[in-house]
This record gives C-alpha cells, sequence and structure tokens, in this order.
C-alpha cells in the first residue's frame, strides 16, 4: 500500500510541474517587446525643438531638429513625443481656441520645484515652439502650480528671444 502512495505521489507531482510554465521566458519576451516598441516611438515622436547651452557661450541656444518629422502629426502627438522626452512632466492637452494653445501638468514638482531654472526655462521653450510649429498656434497658455523655477501663463517664442 506504501508502494502504491508513493507511486501516486509521484505520478502527481509529475503532471503537476509538467503542467507549469516558465514564466521567465514570457517575462523576458513581454519586456523585449515592451522595450521594443517604446525604442519605436521615440524614434517617431521627436520633439521638433531642442534647448541646448553653447559651450563657448554658456549661454541656451534653442535649435530646430531635423530628426523631427511634423508631417500627419497632431496637438496630441506632440503631447506625447513631450512626455516622452520628459517622464518626470506629465504634460495634458486641453484644447485649442483660436491662435492659442492649451495645456495643462497635473504635478509641475519635477518641473517648478526639480528641473531647476535653466531646466524649466528651456522645457517651457521646447513645448512653446513645438506647439508653434502647427499652423494657427502662435500662443501656449501653461496651467499648473506656480514653483521655484517656473511660473504658469501665456508663452510665445519671443519669451525665449535670449536663447540664441
Amino acid at each position: 500500500m506504501k508502494k502504491e502512495l508513493y507511486v501516486v505521489l509521484l505520478i502527481t507531482s509529475f503532471i503537476i510541474g509538467s503542467c507549469s510554465t516558465d514564466t521567465t521566458k514570457d517575462t523576458e519576451q513581454n519586456t523585449s517587446t515592451t522595450s521594443a516598441a517604446l525604442e519605436d516611438l521615440g524614434k517617431t515622436l521627436i520633439v521638433p525643438w531642442n534647448v541646448e547651452l553653447n559651450d563657448s557661450t554658456q549661454l541656451m541656444e534653442i535649435k530646430k531638429n531635423p530628426e523631427a518629422n511634423m508631417f500627419n502629426l497632431e496637438p496630441v502627438d506632440m503631447v506625447d513625443a513631450i512626455n516622452f522626452k520628459y517622464p518626470q512632466i506629465k504634460l495634458e492637452w486641453l484644447k485649442q481656441e483660436g491662435k492659442r494653445a492649451f495645456v495643462k501638468i497635473e504635478d509641475a514638482r519635477y518641473l517648478t520645484r526639480e528641473s531647476g531654472t535653466e531646466g524649466a526655462m528651456a522645457y517651457l521653450a521646447e513645448v512653446t515652439f513645438s506647439f508653434t510649429e502647427f499652423k494657427g498656434i502662435e500662443e501656449v497658455d501653461f496651467a499648473f502650480q506656480e514653483g521655484d523655477h517656473a511660473r504658469p501663463g501665456l508663452y510665445t517664442r519671443e519669451n525665449f528671444k535670449n536663447f540664441n
């Protein structure tokens, strides 16, 4: 009787063991698929303007990104591109009224407290220049809670004329 019990237990544990799957393979495959999808997204959603620090003048400059393609993009696509570049700051598209784009940052702590004054100004400049690339948009109205390094309000390209 003991021998039969051991055989039954052995067969049962073999069946249970063969039914389980190797989740490591699934996890690795899902991770590589997700990484590839994010990499593809990063190649298609490129912010058309970048702020750079000029090493010789020590001044910030805003430059057109030659890799960016505005063809068939909508403002919500630009929000995705900006959020991909700046994952710490979640920009939201609200609407467009006339020549004004309305955007919102629900949690602006990183922008207003942690990115520094130059970092915050670079972000606001890139967003403003990127949205004003769209035909009909000349101003960007930012809504967020004011902090040490950035304040909400209406921005145009003129606000950043000292960058070049």
